[in-house]
């Protein structure tokens, strides 16, 4: 399956759960009282509330260090440290395997019915540590660059959050009917539920950083 393939599903199954939302919001008289009460204080139109809720609903998540650290993990589940330095011991074992090979009584090159497999190996050994080096030399400034601009792009969501449109627009985060909305978007995403308390405590950290910006 190609990337496009992939995007175009990942598309398709956000516009269904951005349906299945709405339709959870408009099927439950309290849910559908804190949304409209929300569009009262904010201005957006319903569709955008409901967008809001389903994009940022784990922005909670999106913090620069968690997002730097998952991207690095995906990126390398080995360190580029420990890499260079396998790089240079794949490199290492070639030329003993090439030494151990040139022997009578020790090479495997000589066993019946399975020299022929082993003979290549040192070869393979030095193709495999120039492309794995390759590749590190490609991804290492990429990673770079990428590292830099995360908490850039982190707090830019952040200012065109659905929680700083509703905070900017009424003065406050009417959180209690806020964070319904929210736990139904979280639930219908796979993400576990937030308890009052914790939405409390992550939304006074998300308003002191707006302050401090500020």
């Amino acid at each position: 399956m190609t990337k496009w393939v992939v995007r175009a599903n990942e598309k398709r199954r956000g516009l269904t759960g951005n349906e299945e939302l709405r339709k959870r919001i408009e099927g439950d008289p309290q849910l559908k009282e804190d949304c409209y009460f929300l569009v009262a204080k904010s201005g957006l139109q319903p569709h955008q509330l409901i967008t809001g809720l389903w994009l940022d609903c784990n922005l909670m998540s999106a913090d620069s260090q968690t997002l730097l650290r998952n991207e690095n993990m995906d990126l390398w589940p080995i360190s580029e440290d420990t890499l260079r330095r396998d790089i240079k011991n794949i490199r290492r074992v070639a030329r003993q395997v090439h030494a151990i090979n040139q022997t009578k009584d020790l090479s495997p090159t000589h066993a019946e019915n399975m020299g022929k497999s082993f003979a290549g190996l040192p070869q393979m050994l030095r193709l495999y540590a120039e492309e794995l080096e390759r590749r590190v030399n490609i991804w290492a400034p990429y990673w770079k660059g990428k590292k830099s601009h995360i908490p850039g792009i982190v707090a830019l969501t952040r200012e065109r959050s659905l929680y700083e449109r509703i905070r900017s627009s009424s003065g406050q985060y009417h959180q209690t009917r806020l964070l319904r909305l929210v736990n139904v978007a979280r639930e219908i995403m796979g993400y576990r539920r937030i308890s009052q308390r914790a939405f409390t405590i992550w939304l006074n950290r998300f308003e002191k950083r707006r302050k401090k910006k500020s």
